[in-house]
């Protein structure tokens, strides 16, 4: 009897297992798709996280309450109040936290009304000279904040917080009650959170847009749901609660009962576990320690991954038919690059890096990996032999930006692999990394950032997606809204490419921010700008999810979802479509190539790669990103090729560039090609990939002018960076073949014609519209206008953002009709077309 009893309950473990969801990301005729049970669906998500909705406060005293359900806190609680970023007064007064049962006090009584009740009980953030906006005072039985202006423009987010220390039992009810006052009038955000290993769970404020973005996403079609979450890390002694994030999930079920949950969870070492293992914590500058785990740290990557395993396998269990992936985050804003990259201090010089990095050599056959030690900062910061490293010269720093790279790739998979394992291999497992267009402008170069081995990440068969937000070059309105990776070559691995859109809608609601960032200022050109964004994610197969990054609404306006509604047509077309995008132009980054960028090397990095994609967008032909891995595997057919970075090469690719290239391919060759050999540097390595003879000079500027013959291609200014780089090169070409020069005269821009094809060699390191233009038509690629637009096209669809107000001339280059993709409506014939925009106008066409 005991042993049927048993049987029948594996039966129904089986059975159930069997009927649980399956999300994963399938090859469909060379496009990765997200298949539910075996079906493809549009990868269209909507990303958002719970809090607080807004309170109004006027010139006059107001009373303001709410109520909130908070589940089981013991003394973790926190309340918080924040402001909006306008200059002015703020008074507060009586606030107080009940129960709504007994009328207990949570919160410390009259903590607002005398100065030492409120230093007993509440802070202020951020401290020290970080505060450049707020002051505050507690008089006459109030709570003063005064605003002001930041002298630099950039506002902190200056708040007050009580201690954490509050409790609230599971299953009751609280109202949190307050006056306010302010001049001019702005609005409060109050919002409860309970602080757990150093994440800052939502656990109550006034109804905030979230769910109400959740149903207008559902409404549009959008069921795949991906949300800030907490990940219930806490230490072995005690029991794991997953109460926060079950409710959070069971919150968003009953608003879309279809939804497909995609939780982002923190996978940084919470606070507890740093003080259980303080050796495992990140070092900068040589010995500066920060609160921060390493990715190094073996110890951290075996308990990351195995709370993830059991993260996993409890949303698998929980919500079967309702979890469908998830996104674990850690390190810089939890996007897998090291902490702090954007400024001055380096890390590295933690024991687990010191002893990860001579374990990393010695694998490699060096034979001083016992005693290695990682480069100082200062020299990981300098160039003393020119904005490429010598390998000659400076070969340990090559290693040691190599190291960096490879460790921060191998805990990403690690960590891929445990999720995997978790969801039993049926759920998507997402990951941000491979920002290689992106950190060419980091001022210690660009490899400080440890994304650089996206072609070892592209070999784990445990991640489904990799994204990266849209770049934060180029976006703004009037923009081409750039991928951050070599996408295609995501594609190209059985890997989805999603683009999280987190473009600053009219709704939001920080002005200073907003004008920084490109903010669009009315709802028609956050139609215009969301509408081309995702066109393009539909065309190139990439996945997108719109982003409420700060949680204040950005999505909460169905006009806006109805350029998703738009699109579906679109959408349901390229899941069937016969090709994956596979355009004329290609753009070509080689990771090891980055990985020779010193400190300094922004000066020319910036605007040859990470600018150098607003060029090619702007072109008139839509063109992708590669990896020169590809190129070099023959995986890459575009008749314009234009290596961004391939100054660093192996004698067996320097072979395989030659032999892999097809006819008539045109290679446009930027900056030092081929100058860097394993061993040595030495200009006669350009000669060896490009066919042009080479030689290094030094300009006082390294803007170049056009030639005649240029000026006949299109290009008519002056373009590069003023500054003198070094080093820089130029190569013997003819006047008819030079199309720009420096300004001691020597060709900068020139053209060298084989049997093999056109080879260009572009010595200064910017492109331009123009430049890019040129090139394609010599190439042989169709341009589909000459006018200033954005354009992605594949399969007969074409997108364009039209930048100009007026006619655009569109040309097709085939016969036959044009429609409206979106309506379905003619609107003309090809292969040629005259069509009135308005400015910043967005069109997707079928011909």
């Amino acid at each position: 009897m005991i042993r049927t009893g048993l049987i029948f309950l594996l039966s129904l473990f089986i059975s159930l297992q069997s009927f649980a969801l399956t999300v994963r990301v399938k090859e469909r005729r060379g496009s990765p798709q997200i298949h539910v049970d075996g079906k493809p669906i549009p990868p269209r998500f909507f990303w958002g996280s719970m809090n607080s909705g807004h309170i109004g406060a006027k010139t006059e005293w107001t009373t303001h309450s709410f109520e909130f359900l908070p589940g089981d806190v013991k003394g973790t609680g926190t309340l918080h109040f924040r402001f909006s970023q306008v200059p002015g007064d703020i008074w507060l007064a009586d606030v107080r936290i009940q129960d709504t049962k007994t009328g207990e006090d949570i919160l410390t009584s009259g903590s607002f009304a005398t100065a030492e009740g409120f230093k007993k009980t509440w802070s202020q953030w951020p401290t020290g000279d970080a505060n450049t906006v707020g002051k505050v005072d507690v008089t006459g039985g109030t709570v003063h904040v005064t605003l002001k202006k930041p002298a630099n423009g950039a506002w902190p987010d200056f708040h007050l917080h009580s201690n954490t220390a509050l409790s609230f039992v599971a299953g009751q009810t609280y109202r949190c009650s307050f006056r306010a006052k302010a001049t001019p009038v702005q609005d409060l955000r109050v919002s409860l959170y309970s602080v757990a290993g150093g994440t800052w769970n939502f656990i109550g404020g006034p109804p905030g847009a979230f769910l109400n973005q959740v149903a207008l996403a559902r409404d549009a079609g959008v069921n795949l749901v991906s949300f800030s979450a907490p990940n219930c890390w806490t230490s072995p002694e005690k029991p794991i609660d997953w109460t926060s994030l079950d409710s959070l999930c069971r919150k968003i079920i009953e608003v879309n009962p279809k939804v497909l949950l995609v939780p982002r969870v923190g996978a940084d070492a919470p606070d507890w576990w740093l003080k259980q293992h303080p050796e495992s914590r990140m070092v900068y500058d040589g010995n500066k320690v920060v609160n921060h785990s390493c990715v190094s740290d073996r110890t951290y990557r075996i308990d990351v991954c195995a709370h993830l395993e059991r993260l996993c396998r409890h949303l698998t269990e929980a919500f079967p038919d309702h979890f469908a992936g998830i996104h674990p985050c850690g390190q810089n804003t939890g996007e897998w690059f090291y902490q702090d990259s954007w400024r001055r201090p380096v890390s590295g010089y933690d024991p687990a890096t010191k002893n990860a990095f001579r374990q990393w050599l010695k694998t490699r056959g060096d034979s001083q990996a016992d005693t290695a030690e990682p480069p100082t900062a200062d020299e990981r910061r300098a160039h003393p032999n020119g904005l490429l490293r010598d390998p000659a010269r400076e070969a340990r720093l090559i290693d040691f930006a190599r190291f960096q790279q490879q460790e921060m790739a191998e805990h990403v998979m690690a960590m891929a692999a445990a999720c995997r394992k978790g969801t039993d291999g049926q759920k998507l497992v997402v990951f941000f990394y491979g920002y290689l267009f992106e950190f060419a402008p980091l001022q210690c170069g660009a490899p400080i950032s440890g994304h650089y081995a996206l072609s070892s990440v592209l070999k784990s068969r445990d991640i489904d997606i990799l994204c990266s937000p849209i770049s934060y070059t180029d976006r703004e309105w009037l923009g081409t809204a750039p991928s951050m990776t070599a996408a295609e070559s995501v594609r190209l691995a059985g890997i989805l490419w999603l683009n999280e859109d987190d473009s600053r809608t009219y709704l939001d609601p920080r002005k200073q921010e907003h004008v920084q960032e490109g903010g669009l200022v009315n709802l028609e050109q956050t139609q215009q700008v969301m509408l081309r964004n995702t066109a393009q994610a539909a065309l190139r197969g990439f996945g997108t999810w719109w982003m409420d990054l700060p949680a204040q609404g950005w999505f909460n306006d169905a006009h806006i979802w109805e350029e998703i509604i738009r699109l579906h047509d679109v959408d349901a077309a390229m899941a069937k479509r016969r090709r994956p995008f596979t355009p004329d132009i290609a753009a070509i980054i080689g990771e090891d190539s980055m990985c020779h960028l010193p400190g300094g090397s922004a000066v020319f990095a910036r605007p040859l790669i990470y600018e150098g994609r607003a060029a090619l967008g702007r072109s008139g032909a839509p063109y992708g990103q590669y990896l020169l891995d590809d190129v070099i595997a023959g995986k890459v057919p575009a008749r314009l090729q234009v290596f961004l970075s391939a100054w660093a090469l192996t004698p067996d690719e320097r072979a395989a560039l030659i032999s892999k290239r097809s006819r008539n391919t045109t290679c446009v060759w930027c900056y030092a090609p081929g100058y860097l050999y394993p061993d040595r540097a030495d200009v006669a390595g350009i000669k060896e990939v490009t066919g042009f003879e080479a030689r290094m000079v030094t300009p006082a500027t390294t803007e170049v002018m056009p030639t005649g013959f240029g000026r006949k291609l299109g290009l008519v200014t002056p373009w590069g960076p003023k500054e003198s780089i070094q080093p820089l090169f130029s190569v013997a070409a003819t006047p008819d073949d030079t199309l720009a020069t420096y300004c001691d005269g020597s060709p900068a821009v020139a053209l060298r014609r084989s049997d093999k094809g056109l080879d260009v060699f572009v010595g200064v390191p910017r492109l331009t519209p123009e430049l890019v233009r040129a090139l394609a038509k010599l190439a042989g690629v169709h341009l589909f206008t000459d006018g200033k637009a954005t354009v992605w096209a594949t399969d007969k669809y074409l997108s364009l953002q039209v930048h100009e107000e007026g006619p655009l001339v569109i040309d097709t280059g085939r016969k036959g009709k044009i429609v409206d993709a979106l309506d379905g409506q003619p609107v003309g014939s090809g292969p040629k077309l005259t069509l009135m925009f308005k400015q910043g106008e967005t069109r997707v066409l079928k011909y």
